[in-house]
């Protein structure tokens, strides 16, 4: 058996709430996140192309 007491209750209380701050910051830190826009260079964008190029196709 196993007795509860009032210090067990407050740590739980505790911990959620450091749960609910993780998320807050969670929410905060993918909203910045959705507004990053990534644009590859153009270099970049051609070796893709080439190498896309040069693969056999495929039916």
């Amino acid at each position: 058996m196993y007795l509860v007491t009032d210090s067990d209750l407050k740590r739980q209380q505790q911990e959620a709430s450091l749960t609910r701050e993780e998320q807050a910051c969670f929410e905060d830190t993918k909203a910045v996140l959705n507004t990053i826009r990534y644009t590859p260079r153009a270099a970049t964008l051609q070796m893709i192309f080439d190498y896309a190029a040069s693969k056999p196709e495929q039916k």
